[in-house]
């Protein structure tokens, strides 16, 4: 273990800061590519199978995927362009509203909200969805230079 420490130790700064964001930037990225297929936001867009949940448990299910889904968040703000994406495509307010939806009558908040629509949840979700998308690219840019500049580096 002290010649592994040794040897990451030796490194210069600027080489550990490329490999840690290239692996935070790479989990994000290939966790996005295998979510957009087969994770629970496909699955509450009817993707692979129509789904029958009605509105307040389709904004429950989207609330547990963004709380598991906050360390990819997390991880993501290593690579610079991702939050500012996020205010931009107007996630934040999708966020809220999906928030609002899946607390109701949980005793968490004291007024009743009541959706516009049967179906308010599924379209945010949708919509939400459709913002994300706009956000993957940049994950995979990050990915790709912090892998570049590993190799540039000449260590590998």
């Amino acid at each position: 273990m002290t010649t592994l420490t040794n040897a990451i130790t030796s490194l210069p700064a600027p080489s550990i800061t490329l490999a840690l964001g290239g692996l935070t930037t790479a989990y994000v990225f290939f966790a996005n590519i295998g979510e957009t297929q087969r994770g629970s936001i496909a699955y509450l867009n009817g993707r692979p199978t129509p789904v029958t949940l009605n509105d307040k448990e389709r904004a429950k299910v989207w609330r547990g995927y963004f709380k598991l889904a906050a360390i990819t968040f997390v991880s993501g703000l290593a690579s610079v362009w991702i939050l500012p994406i996020t205010f931009f495509v107007g996630l934040l307010p999708i966020n809220s509203r999906l928030f609002e939806l899946a607390e109701q009558d949980e005793g968490t908040a004291n007024k009743i909200i009541t959706p516009t629509s049967d179906d308010e949840a599924k379209k945010l979700i949708k919509t939400w969805e459709e913002k994300h998308l706009i956000r993957l690219p940049s994950y995979g840019v990050a990915w790709g230079l912090s892998f570049l500049a590993i190799l540039l580096d000449g260590r590998v």
